[in-house]
Order: C-alpha cells, then sequence, then structure tokens
C-alpha cells in the first residue's frame, strides 16, 4: 500500500488515479480531473499527505453536487472546501475510532483535532460529523 490508509489506496487503483509529488507548490496540493492526478507538496510529511489526499478526494466526490464555479465564484467554493473537508474529517474520524476502540459519542473533538494537527476552526464541523451517527463503530 502506499498510502496504506483504507479508502485512499483502494480509491486510487480503482479509478487509475496517479499521485505526484513535487517541489515548489504554492498549494499543499490539488487535483487535475483531465489527467487523472493528485499533485502533492512534496514537502508534506506522510500524515500530511493523507489529509490533503482525503481532502482532494473529498472534491472528487463532492464537487459535481455543488452548482457553480470553483474558480469563478465564492460561495461555490466555499461549499466545495467545506465538503472536501467534511470528507477528510470523517473518514480522519473514522480511522481514529478504530484505532482507539472510542465510540463516537466518547471522542473529544479538541484531542482529536490535536492528534491530527487540524485546526480549532473544524471544531464544528467535527462535532456535527459526530452527531450524524454516521460513524461506523
Amino acid at each position: 500500500m502506499l498510502f496504506n490508509h483504507r479508502i485512499i489506496d483502494t480509491f486510487l487503483r480503482e479509478n487509475e488515479i496517479t499521485v505526484a509529488i513535487l517541489d515548489g507548490l504554492d498549494n499543499e496540493g490539488f487535483y487535475i480531473p483531465d489527467k487523472r492526478t493528485i499533485i502533492l507538496k512534496s514537502e508534506l510529511t506522510k500524515q500530511e499527505q493523507i489529509k490533503v489526499l482525503l481532502h482532494e478526494l473529498g472534491h472528487i466526490f463532492n464537487d459535481d453536487r455543488v452548482i457553480g464555479s470553483y474558480n469563478d465564484y465564492f460561495t461555490p467554493r466555499s461549499k466545495m472546501e467545506s465538503k472536501a473537508n467534511e470528507f477528510m474529517i470523517r473518514e480522519l474520524l473514522q480511522d481514529y475510532i478504530s484505532t482507539t476502540d472510542t465510540e463516537p459519542h466518547e471522542i473529544n473533538c479538541v484531542s482529536f483535532l490535536e492528534r491530527e494537527k487540524l485546526p480549532m476552526a473544524l471544531e464544528d464541523s467535527v462535532q456535527r460529523i459526530i452527531m450524524t451517527g454516521k460513524l461506523k463503530v
């Protein structure tokens, strides 16, 4: 397994998506649909690569459900980024549950964010995902 993550490796292989790691990027990562390629910044740690890949997969899974242009309008871009972050957080929470043997309702959002090195600004998103009851135990 390249990234040793249950969703990432399977999805990349099954959908023939390539991952390229490049120097000197301004962004941590992005997806090029025409090339079926996710580009990652070379300076990222393995943990950061997984978070960025999950975020980019969130775009692949969700962007076509948002009306509007990512590049031309703030509102669709904001919605697309939010959905990509929620996908990433949901997958990280799922891994957290399976590796810590924790029930979803027992998760301390701040501890989870600190462990994953995610910004505290995502605490509401973490709480919302936990409250939906869609996490598998």
